[in-house]
């Protein structure tokens, strides 16, 4: 019922204002907007993803059947509400409590590209899964039709007037807009099957620019038609002077200056690019193949809010990715070499720099987190950079982990 619900949000609500109300929530959201901005900072940023951590996990940090709402859209929330009450308690980063909520808007039917895109799956939320490609037998470009979103606004409104009683309208309430995203190499992927795919690039390297000129014009479409509608991920804050990050990671950036009311347009937004089932392909085939396209896409975020995300190992890439217009921030995963690309970019991008997940949670001791923290600090000799441990699917059992790695990076990040 819905005002039981709004009983057992209440306390929540008031715990993520307070949070939000702390002097140092201002402190962070200059921190990274100077950051992504370019602009020295007295520290390095630190972020743990915990965003990403799947859901039975959980249930070591919230305990099980903690969930009390009933309505479901209160159940998402509290669902939000609990997982960020437990960082902001527990995980000393530099995470911004907002005093806001990001409701999904409605869809009313979702895009579809005239092939179906399927993933073969065991119903384990940790299990594998695989690609039931529609081209399994060769690429048909001609069979690629590409329909874009419906979404309800009017739904869309009432779901948002539905978050603010169920949280006393003592949050502000933004809309998160479906969205394609900007990794075109991604869906060919789907599409053809990754084996096959790259055996592609090899054997009928045409089909395979035909496939990603279609799919990336159907991307380009989708975001000029988002921009049409107003179905942006721009989230202002503080009477205009933030906005609130559309990916992880990212966070805060100043806000565009203009004349007031501000009229979010798609260059305020961050694209995330990435393109991980290409980690197979060597640096001519990839730039041939996935950059170029990327490359169209990039070029719609003239502020620099370009995103470059690969968990895959990047070096011999590197000199590729220089070229994607607009890129501000690159991520760099325990795979790649931070000095590597402090050479290449010589701080011209923000360096997201990320711990080793598998060896954090499993092997490492206190000791071992602080000389892997200094080791990678002294590898970006001074460039932009942030510290982070993301992918995390497991805890192994210790959730402390989380507050002891954040503390420990935090001591570091003072230092460098």
């Amino acid at each position: 019922m819905p005002g039981k619900d709004i009983e057992f949000l209440k306390p929540l609500v008031s715990r993520i204002v307070e949070f939000a109300a702390r002097p140092s929530e201002a402190g962070k959201k200059e921190l990274w907007a100077r950051h992504n901005a370019l602009l020295p900072t007295d520290k390095i940023p630190v972020t743990v993803t915990y965003e990403g951590i799947p859901s039975p996990q959980w249930e070591l940090m919230l305990g099980p059947d903690h969930m009390r709402a009933t309505d479901p859209l209160a159940r998402d929330i509290e669902w939000d509400l609990k997982r960020r009450i437990w960082a902001a308690e527990h995980i000393a980063d530099d995470h911004i409590v907002w005093p806001a909520l990001f409701i999904s808007a409605v869809v009313k039917k979702a895009a579809g590209w005239g092939v179906p895109l399927e993933w073969k799956s065991t119903g384990d939320e940790l299990g594998a899964k695989s690609i039931v490609a529609p081209f399994a037998d060769g690429i048909d470009t001609k069979r690629v039709a590409f329909r874009d979103f419906e979404i309800d606004e009017r739904e869309t409104r009432l779901r948002v007037e539905k978050a603010r009683e169920l949280t006393s309208g003592a949050l502000a309430v933004h809309v998160v807009w479906p969205s394609l995203g900007h990794s075109p190499f991604e869906v060919a992927t789907e599409m053809r099957g990754m084996e096959a795919l790259l055996l592609d690039t090899l054997d009928a390297p045409q089909a395979v620019d035909r496939l990603m000129d279609a799919v990336t014009g159907a991307y380009e479409a989708h975001h000029a038609r988002r921009e049409r509608k107003g179905w942006l991920n721009v989230f202002p804050m503080d009477d205009g002077a933030y906005i609130a990050a559309n990916i992880w990671r990212v966070h805060a950036w100043y806000a565009r200056k203009t004349e007031r009311p501000f009229r979010p347009m798609l260059e305020d937004e961050w694209a995330y690019v990435s393109a991980q089932s290409a980690a197979g392909l060597g640096p001519a085939a990839f730039e041939r193949f996935v950059h170029r396209f990327n490359s169209r896409l990039a070029l719609f975020f003239t502020k620099k809010t370009v995103y470059y995300h690969g968990c895959e190992r990047l070096d011999h890439k590197l000199h590729v990715l220089q070229t994607l217009p607009n890129l501000r921030r690159l991520h760099v995963s325990p795979w790649s070499s931070v000095a590597a690309a402090r050479e290449e970019f010589q701080g011209k991008v923000a360096l997201e720099v990320h711990a080793h997940p598998g060896k954090v949670f499993f092997t490492m001791t206190p000791d071992d987190m602080r000389r892997e923290i200094r080791a990678l600090i002294d590898a970006a000799e001074g460039v932009p950079m942030d510290l982070n441990l993301s992918d995390i699917n497991s805890v192994n059992g210790n959730p402390e982990t989380l507050t002891t790695w954040s503390r420990i990076a935090q001591e570091g990040s003072r230092h460098w």
